[in-house]
């Protein structure tokens, strides 16, 4: 027996539709590639962010491509701000990565404050800390994608911090 992926109902395997929803069952062989493209369309949507390039100066971007990957390198955005003060491309990347830094240092706080308190309860603290210790994974996805769109000339904005600005 098979169940609905809309409401959950029990189906039978030759069912096209859901006897209780009435939802199309699609071909069940499919479900991995369902699966696959779910987890493409997800990728895809969160990366469609928006894009400056257009924006910027062709020779400013390959003179400047080496600053704005700096911006992504924790606290050597401060070396991007301040060695490039004109460079519209790396005051894009600057932007970005100013934004990733103090995003990282705010979790850094609270990773630590956690440490010193829920760390310190036996099984629930080591358990919560190495959870929220994998979601540091996402500041170093973070990076890498802006790393990646500073390499290719790219002045896009990160996936769900991008469209904050600090800085003018």
């Amino acid at each position: 027996m098979a169940f609905c992926p809309v409401c959950g109902e029990q189906v039978p395997d030759n069912a096209p539709n859901c006897p209780k929803c009435g939802a199309s069952l699609g071909d069940k062989n499919n479900t991995q590639s369902n699966t696959q493209q779910a987890i493409n369309d997800f990728v895809n949507n969160l990366n469609n962010t928006a894009d400056y390039s257009s924006q910027m100066d062709a020779s400013d971007v390959e003179q400047n491509k080496v600053m704005a990957i700096l911006a992504y390198i924790w606290i050597l955005v401060f070396v991007t701000i301040f060695a490039a003060p004109q460079s519209k491309f790396a005051r894009f990347h600057a932007n970005q990565g100013l934004t990733l830094f103090i995003f990282e240092v705010i979790y850094g706080v609270i990773m630590t404050a956690l440490g010193v308190t829920v760390g310190k309860i036996p099984v629930v603290g080591p358990i919560t800390l190495s959870i929220c210790g994998l979601v540091g994974l996402v500041w170093l996805i973070l990076s890498i994608c802006g790393i990646v769109n500073a390499v290719n000339g790219k002045a896009k904005e990160l996936p769900v911090l991008g469209n904050i600005h600090l800085m003018k």
